[in-house]
C-alpha cells in the first residue's frame, strides 16, 4: 500500500519551511481554465511486486504570496505560496499506469505547475525473502519552473521525456536502532532530477532486474572499527565503511540465473 511517508519528496520540499508563519490561510482550491495545457503521465510497471505511487504534484502561487519571519534575523520575508496535492495514477490495461496534470492550476490565487514527483515502490516482498518489509520509492521528480529546479542539480530538456533507469533489488538488514529488513529498489540514482520545457507527453518504463540482488547488513553492535557489510549479487562482500552498494560494479556483473 502507498506510504506517503515513503517518497522521498526532493523537488517538492517546501523552502518556506524555515521561520514562522504571520500570513493567512491561502485558498488552495484548483480550477483550471477550459484552455489549460495538460501533462500526460505515463508509467509502465515492471513487476507484479511493484506499483506506481500517486503523482506528488506540486503548484505555485505568486499571486497568494504568504509572509514569514525569518529564524536568522527576526525580519519578515515575502514569497511564493504552495499546493502540493496527491493525484492517482490509473492502471489503463495490463502493467500501463496513466494521469495527466493541468499546466495552469487557476483558482483565485492563479495556480501554475511547478513541480511532479512520479515512480514506482514495492508493495510485496515476501517472494524475495521472509520478513521483508517494502522499503522507499524511486522515481523521477520534473521540475516545470526556475523554482522548483533552485538547488541546481536538475538536468535541462527539452519536449517530451522517455525515462527507462535501471533498478535493482536492495535488501537493508537493520540491527543497531530497529530490527527489521526493508526491501527497496537501487538504482544509479533514486530520483532522476529533470527540468522540462515545452513537455506534453512523460513517459517512465523502468526496468527491474531480480537476479541481482544486493544485501547491506548492518553489525549489531556498535563497535570501533566494525562496518557495515555489503553482499554483492556474485557474493563479493565490502565492509570498509562504504555506505552504498555501487551501482555501475552491479550492472557489470555477470551472475548465473
Amino acid at each position: 500500500m502507498y506510504n506517503q511517508s515513503k517518497i522521498i519528496l526532493l523537488s517538492l520540499v517546501l523552502f518556506s519551511s524555515a521561520g514562522c508563519s504571520v500570513s493567512q490561510a491561502v485558498n488552495k482550491t484548483l480550477s483550471p481554465p477550459p484552455d489549460t495545457k495538460w501533462v500526460n503521465f505515463e508509467i509502465k510497471n515492471p513487476s507484479q511486486y511493484t506499483k506506481p505511487f500517486p503523482l506528488e504534484v506540486r503548484y505555485i502561487s505568486y499571486e497568494c504570496k504568504k509572509k514569514r519571519i525569518s529564524g536568522f534575523d527576526g525580519s519578515v520575508i515575502t514569497e511564493p505560496s504552495y499546493n502540493v496535492i496527491g493525484i492517482p495514477m490509473q492502471q489503463e490495461s495490463g502493467d500501463i499506469w496513466k494521469a495527466k496534470v493541468a499546466m495552469t492550476g487557476g483558482g483565485s490565487c492563479k495556480w501554475t505547475l511547478s513541480a511532479v514527483n512520479l515512480g514506482i515502490e514495492y508493495i510485496d516482498a515476501i517472494h524475495l525473502g521472509k520478513d521483508l518489509v517494502p522499503g522507499t520509492a524511486v522515481g523521477v521528480s520534473l521540475a516545470f519552473d526556475n523554482d522548483a529546479s533552485r538547488n541546481g542539480q536538475y538536468t535541462a530538456t527539452f519536449g517530451d521525456l522517455n525515462l527507462s533507469p535501471k533498478y535493482y533489488p536492495y535488501i537493508i538488514e537493520w540491527k543497531l536502532i530497529r530490527n527489521r529488513n526493508d526491501l527497496t529498489l537501487l538504482g544509479q540514482h533514486d530520483f532522476i532530477l529533470s527540468q522540462v520545457t515545452n513537455v506534453n507527453n512523460i513517459k517512465f518504463e523502468p526496468l527491474l532486474d531480480e537476479s541481482k540482488i544486493i544485501r547491506y547488513i548492518e553489525p549489531e553492535k556498535k563497535i570501533k572499527g566494525v562496518h557495515a557489510k555489503i553482499i554483492y549479487p556474485d557474493g563479493s562482500v565490502i565492509s570498509d565503511g562504504t555506505v552504498f552498494p555501487d551501482f555501475d560494479k552491479i550492472d557489470k556483473m555477470n551472475v548465473k540465473k
